[in-house]
């Protein structure tokens, strides 16, 4: 996997252009976080501020061993001390959670006594903080609430701070852990964070394939709750909206990590299309991700990616409508065509997105053994079915879609 360097480390003095300096601060009735949603260059810089609103004085930093190295842990230890406020930094949350980070996030948060807990980097580091800040207000251990999925009593305040353009945890009461090959999910109101601060300069240093997997793992969640069940014209907008940003931005921001206005744009589609899928759910995209990872270490954003052009092909005869919509929202002229032309050229759209950014569109060029198709599908249909699908899908069109996804033909689903 590439990894961020230290390069720039925590400089976020960037020459911003003029129409990019706008900072929004969302604050919309019975949206969460409730207190506001940060987004603009430099908003890192509002952290201490914010913090210190929040009543912390003794603040659990979740972060990766990369935040660390680039400085970016230390620039928000320092934000938080300018105010007066105590810092502990957990720096060692793996690209993929797992539930002996968990552990030792659950011994940690009880011995520093804290009073608010901070997220910082990917997805990972986010879902850590969320579940840490719950654990600490709860009696169980990881497990046992990853099990059981009950939430007595309310979590310690927290702030989420993405660093990557992809995930949307930040806007999410989702997280996600594993132990050996399981998955464990939850969802719980007392994880959305009090605030979110989204500060595209903190994601230029995402090297081209962390910035193409992230933005690929963003468009399976606007494109997925387009097409679940549960979607209607809220969510719609939102992933919409969403689908178009990164359509037109991702190939910019992974080619030119410079590039700051798609770096902006990059962030902002990002979150609208969390927003829209935590108000609908997954599809299979996210249970191929799920089940390739059984078999070998798999990134999410890359498992979404390449099972997503497979999910709206098999979709394709029950939504063409939607999907040609779709298509019109990532920059196609659908007006000349039919339903069904334009909901196959949607399938092309992000077929062709994820492989211009170098990602993958087969298991055989990901290195997946054929003969393990079969279990594969088994898996995926009975452990991650996904009842909210537009289409039911049995276990012989499960075994076809992962037989066309080894072979890289989206048609054959």
């Amino acid at each position: 996997m590439e990894r961020r360097t230290s390069m720039a480390a925590a400089n976020l003095d960037f020459q911003v252009p003029a129409h990019l300096q706008r900072e929004f601060v969302f604050q919309t009735a019975g949206i969460l976080p409730p207190n506001g949603i940060f987004f603009g260059f430099n908003t890192i810089k509002k952290v201490g501020e914010q913090a210190k609103k929040l009543g912390g004085k003794q603040v659990l930093l979740v972060t990766d061993e990369i935040m660390v190295q680039l400085g970016y842990a230390d620039l928000v230890k320092g934000l938080l001390e300018k105010e007066g406020i105590k810092v502990d930094i957990f720096g060692k949350v793996d690209p993929e959670p797992h539930m002996e980070t968990a552990d030792l996030l659950y011994e940690m948060v009880k011995k520093a006594k804290s009073d608010l807990v901070i997220g910082l980097g990917g997805g990972s580091s986010m879902d850590m903080a969320k579940m840490t800040s719950i654990l600490a207000t709860n009696q169980q251990t990881p497990m046992e609430l990853m099990t059981k999925k009950v939430v007595g009593n309310p979590a310690l305040k927290k702030i989420l701070i993405p660093t990557t353009s992809g995930t949307g945890s930040e806007v999410s009461m989702f997280f996600v852990t594993s132990k050996g090959h399981d998955k464990y999910f939850m969802g719980s109101p007392y994880a959305y964070p009090e605030i979110a601060i989204i500060d595209p300069g903190l994601t230029v240093s995402m090297p081209p394939r962390v910035t193409a997997s992230t933005g690929i793992d963003a468009l399976s969640h606007a494109v997925e709750s387009l097409m679940h069940k549960f979607a209607n014209p809220w969510t719609d907008s939102l992933g919409f909206a969403g689908a178009e940003l990164i359509a037109k931005y991702l190939r910019r921001a992974t080619f030119n990590g410079q590039d700051l206005e798609a770096r902006y744009y990059m962030s902002m589609g990002a979150t609208l299309g969390m927003m829209s899928f935590t108000g609908t759910g997954g599809l299979f995209a996210h249970s191929i991700s799920y089940v390739l990872a059984m078999f070998q270490p798999t990134a999410h954003g890359i498992g979404c990616g390449v099972g997503l052009p497979y999910t709206m092909s098999f979709n394709l005869p029950i939504i063409e409508d939607k999907l040609a919509l779709i298509a019109r929202s990532m920059g196609e002229k659908i007006d000349s065509l039919s339903a069904r032309e334009g909901g196959r050229k949607a399938v092309e759209l992000v077929y062709d997105l994820t492989k211009e950014v170098k990602l993958p569109v087969s298991l055989k060029e990901m290195g997946f053994q054929h003969e393990d198709v079969f279990k594969m599908a088994e898996i995926c249909i009975t452990k991650y079915p996904r009842p909210n699908n537009p289409r039911a899908m049995s276990k012989e069109e499960c075994l076809a879609m992962f037989e066309a996804m080894w072979s890289g033909d989206v048609w054959k689903v």
